[in-house]
C-alpha cells in the first residue's frame, strides 16, 4: 500500500454556494494596491476561470462513470456545482472589467486557446492530471488569501474582488482533493502526474505574465519604478504570494502525496465566523 493510498479521502460533504456580489462596484481600472501590475495579475487570474473551470468539470465528468464510490460520487456532483458557479461569477467580473476598458475578451480566448489546445493533443488521463494538478495551485493560493486577507485583498479599493475571492479560495480548498481522488481512482499514473504537474506549475505563471502584458500592452500603461518595486515585494518578499506558494507547489510532486496531507480545515470551519460580511451574500 502506498503512502497516498493510507491518507483518508475527505469525507465531509462538497455544497455549492450560490452567492450575490454586486460587480458594479468595480469602479476603478488599477483597483488592486493602486498599481496596475497586480491589477493585471488578479484581471488574468479571473479571465483564465471561466474556460478553465469548464475544463476542470470536463475532465473529472469523462471519469464519473467509472467511479464506483459513492462518496466519491457525491464529492464529484458538489465539485461540478461549485465550479460551475465559479465560472459564472467570474463572467461577471470579467465583464465588469471590460466596461472599464481592460481587454478582458483577448486574454480570456488567448486561455480558451490553450485549452482547446489541451483538449485536442492530450488524452483524458493527461488532461485529467492538468486539472489535479491547477486544483493544487487554486487550493495553495486559495489558502495564503485567507491567511492574509488584508494583504491579498487590495486595501481600501478591494470591493467587490475581495469577497468573491474569499468565498472562492474558500471553495477551492474544500474541493482540492476531488479531481485528485478521481485522478488516483480511474488513471493512476503517478509517474504522469507528477510530470504533467511539473509542466503545469512551470507555465502557470508564464501564462499569467502574458495575459499581463497583453492587458498593459492594450491599455497603453507602463508601470513606474515603484510600481514594479511595490509588486516584487507582493510577489516574493517575505511570505509573498510566489514566496510562499513555491515550496508548497513542490509538496505535489513527492511520490504518494495527497492533498489532504495538507491540513486546510480550520479555513472552511471558520470561514463563517472569519467573514461574516461574505457569507451574508450566500442566497442559497
Amino acid at each position: 500500500m502506498t503512502a497516498a493510498q493510507t491518507v483518508p479521502m475527505n469525507a465531509k460533504p462538497i455544497k455549492p454556494r450560490r452567492m450575490s456580489f454586486d460587480m458594479m462596484n468595480l469602479r476603478e481600472k488599477y483597483f488592486f494596491h493602486d498599481n496596475p501590475i497586480l491589477s493585471t495579475l488578479m484581471y488574468a487570474l479571473s479571465a483564465s476561470f471561466p474556460d478553465g473551470e469548464r475544463f476542470f468539470i470536463d475532465t473529472v465528468r469523462h471519469y464519473q462513470k467509472d467511479i464506483d464510490d459513492p462518496v466519491l460520487q457525491a464529492q464529484i456532483r458538489g465539485f461540478i456545482g461549485q465550479e460551475a458557479h465559479h465560472s459564472r461569477i467570474h463572467e461577471d467580473f470579467n465583464a465588469q472589467a471590460q466596461s472599464l476598458g481592460m481587454a478582458m475578451d483577448k486574454i480570456q480566448k488567448h486561455f480558451k486557446n490553450r485549452i482547446d489546445t489541451a483538449r485536442r493533443r492530450l488524452d483524458p488521463g493527461r488532461q485529467l492530471a492538468i486539472t489535479a494538478a491547477l486544483e493544487h495551485v487554486t487550493a495553495t493560493l486559495a489558502q495564503w488569501t485567507l491567511e492574509n486577507p488584508e494583504a491579498g485583498m487590495g486595501g481600501e479599493n478591494h470591493s467587490p474582488l475581495r469577497e468573491m475571492l474569499i468565498w472562492h479560495a474558500m471553495e477551492e480548498i474544500e474541493h482540492k482533493a476531488v479531481a485528485f481522488d478521481v485522478y488516483r481512482a480511474a488513471v493512476n499514473r503517478e509517474k504522469e502526474r507528477i510530470m504533467v504537474a511539473k509542466i503545469v506549475f512551470r507555465t502557470f505563471w508564464i501564462q499569467m505574465a502574458i495575459a499581463q502584458v497583453m492587458l498593459l500592452w492594450h491599455d497603453r500603461k507602463i508601470p513606474s519604478l515603484q510600481h514594479i518595486r511595490d509588486a516584487w515585494r507582493f510577489m516574493w518578499g517575505p511570505g509573498g504570494f510566489r514566496s510562499w506558494a513555491a515550496p508548497e507547489f513542490k509538496r505535489y510532486l513527492v511520490r504518494g502525496f495527497h492533498p489532504n496531507q495538507i491540513n486546510q480545515n480550520h479555513l472552511i470551519e471558520q470561514w463563517h465566523a472569519t467573514y461574516p460580511e461574505v457569507a451574508a451574500l450566500q442566497t442559497a
